[in-house]
C-alpha cells in the first residue's frame, strides 16, 4: 500500500493511493479510528506533500556503504545522528542552498519510517516494527560539516530532508535499487544490500538508547561520492518499489 499526504481543491489530507486513484482517509495509519472516508481523486489533480511533515524524530545513519567511506575506517557499529523535523520538506518542494556555504551535496538514501513503538528490540524483530519506506535526500553542506563542531546546520538546515513522494509498505529494503540524478545524469547508484548495517541491524541499535515511536524516520546512509548542488538544479532519487522523489534547487 502506498500511503501519503496530500492537498486539492482546498482540502488537506493523508490518503491512501491505488494507481491513479487517491483515497483520503481519517489520519495516519497507526492512530485509532484510521479508514477511508470514501472521498477520492484522481492522481494527476493532486499535489502530494511529504508524507509525515512532522516526525518526532529523524535519524540518519553516517558512513553506511562503504563506497561513501573514501578513506574513513569502516565504523564498527551503526553511526546514527538526528536531523531537526524543521528539515523536512516534500515532493516539489525546492530545496534552498544557504547563500554561505561554498559546497552543498545531494544524498540518496532509502528512509525507513517507524510504525510502533520500539524499545530495545531484537535484529530479528526489529523490521516489524517498521511502517514503510520512503525516497529520501539527506542534504550536505560540506564545508559546515568539516568545519562545525557538530552537524546541526550542515545537515539540518530548513528543506534538508526531502521525502517522498510516498510511504510503499511492500518493500524489501534488502533488495531496492537507489539512484540518484542531478538534471537527469545519475550521479549516485546503490542497491539495498551494501549496507553495511542493514535497516534491522539500525533500528535495533537505535532503540537500545532511544525509543522510536511512530512516524519517525531513519535515513539509512548514502554511497558514493555525491554531486555539489546549484541554484536551479533538478534533484531526482528514484528507488525501485517505491517511485521517484524529484525536487529543484534554489
Amino acid at each position: 500500500m502506498r500511503y501519503g499526504k496530500f492537498t486539492a481543491k482546498g482540502v488537506t489530507a493523508h490518503c491512501e493511493i491505488e494507481g491513479e486513484t487517491v483515497h483520503q482517509v481519517s489520519g495516519v495509519p497507526w492512530a485509532a479510528g484510521y479508514k477511508r472516508t470514501g472521498q477520492t481523486y484522481k492522481l494527476s489533480e493532486v499535489r502530494l506533500l511529504a508524507p509525515i511533515q512532522h516526525p518526532g524524530k529523524v535519524l540518519a545513519m553516517a558512513l553506511n556503504y562503504g563506497s561513501h567511506l573514501h578513506d574513513a575506517p569502516k565504523p564498527e557499529r551503526p553511526e546514527p545522528f538526528l536531523k531537526p523535523s524543521t528539515s523536512i520538506c516534500g515532493p516539489g518542494d525546492p530545496i534552498v542552498l544557504p547563500r554561505d556555504s561554498t559546497r552543498i551535496d545531494a544524498e540518496s538514501e532509502l528512509v525507513a519510517v517507524i510504525g510502533k513503538q520500539a524499545r530495545n528490540v531484537s535484529e530479528r524483530d526489529a523490521l516489524s516494527y517498521v511502517y514503510g519506506y520512503t525516497c529520501g535526500n539527506d542534504v550536505s553542506a560540506r564545508d559546515w560539516q568539516r568545519g562545525d563542531r557538530s552537524w546541526w546546520r550542515a545537515k539540518g538546515s530548513d528543506t534538508f530532508s526531502p521525502i517522498g513522494p510516498w510511504i510503499e509498505t511492500n518493500v524489501d529494503p534488502s533488495k531496492v535499487t537507489i539512484v540518484g540524478r542531478i538534471n537527469g545524469k545519475e550521479a549516485q547508484r546503490c542497491h539495498g544490500s551494501e549496507m553495511i548495517f542493514n535497516v534491522a541491524q539500525c533500528v535495533s541499535f537505535i532503540s537500545k538508547y532511544v525509543t522510536l515511536m511512530p512516524g519517525d524516520m531513519i535515513f539509512t546512509g548514502t554511497s558514493g561520492t555525491p554531486d555539489a548542488l546549484k541554484p536551479g538544479d533538478r534533484v531526482d532519487i528514484e528507488i525501485t518499489g517505491i517511485g521517484t522523489l524529484s525536487n529543484t534547487c534554489k
